[in-house]
């Protein structure tokens, strides 16, 4: 059986592993700056999806990572119904707060999810956001 110090050094292994290779997806910003990219993405799917959906896409994300992910969180108020792509965009843009490219930064985070989470799970999320979106996720 796995001790719990085991799990957190595991969790930590792999929130490094992601934030390396965000980083590597942006022109290698710093870890800091992977950190509040993949925040915002994360949030950003997690106000757009049901929050059943919410709860099962989040069991897959390191233990760290949950916590951000539900950080500051209002699930009677989710799943918001941004109406078209630029509203997800302003949106999404509120939780980057303006730094860097917007959709840049979604496709190169969502590509890195990709790479390490369950890929129906992710596509599951993927088919809750309007299709006007799906260019945004890994082809």
């Amino acid at each position: 059986m796995q001790s719990s110090i085991d799990i957190v050094d595991h969790n930590i292994k792999t929130i490094n592993t992601w934030l390396k290779d965000i980083s590597e997806e942006l022109d290698l910003i710093g870890e800091e700056e992977a950190w509040l990219r993949l925040k915002a993405v994360l949030q950003t799917l997690r106000d757009r999806i049901t929050v059943d959906e919410a709860a099962d896409f989040a069991a897959q994300l390191p233990i760290i990572v949950r916590g951000l992910y539900f950080e500051g969180w209002h699930p009677a108020e989710t799943p918001h119904k941004w109406r078209d792509r630029a509203e997800y965009m302003e949106a999404f843009s509120r939780k980057l707060k303006d730094e860097g490219d917007g959709e840049r930064t979604l496709k190169a985070v969502l590509r890195v999810l990709d790479r390490h989470l369950d890929s129906n799970e992710l596509n599951r999320v993927k088919e809750m956001h309007p299709k006007e979106l799906w260019d945004l996720w890994p082809g």
